[in-house]
């Protein structure tokens, strides 16, 4: 239960500090890499359960997903690469960011995304 009320806290509290700086600069970019570093290490130290067999759709699973992931990953990579300043958003190469800064530009919807990142990260080192 404190456990549980604890990460909320620091969840609350670190998307209360990226919604509060400017999209596209160092300091919201740092405020990305440490929520990043800190659920990184934390799947890293996870052991995980003992090995399971998958069932054939499992191993459908096993081949799309990390696809789909690569393939965004280069979609992101290609357009941040072109992007003629890295510290401003170019509409002619979008990054997904550039993508949902119309929708997160406001402070409320802003601290939503921040908490929704930050629960799928969380969601996705747990499951």
């Amino acid at each position: 239960m404190v456990r549980g009320v604890f990460l909320v806290a620091a969840a609350a509290v670190v998307a209360g500090l990226g919604a509060a700086f400017p999209t596209h600069g160092w300091p919201s970019t740092i405020m990305v890499l440490i929520p990043s570093a800190v659920l990184v290490v934390l799947a890293l130290r996870r052991q995980p359960p003992a090995p399971v067999e998958p069932a054939p759709r499992d191993r459908h699973g096993l081949v799309l997903w990390p696809a789909l992931v690569v393939a965004g990953l280069a979609w992101e990579a290609f357009a941040f690469v072109r992007q003629p300043d890295w510290s401003r958003a170019d509409p002619v190469h979008p990054t997904l960011s550039t993508l949902l800064d119309p929708v997160l530009e406001h402070g409320p919807l802003r601290i939503l995304g921040w908490a929704l990142w930050l629960a799928a990260g969380w969601r996705l080192i747990t499951r």
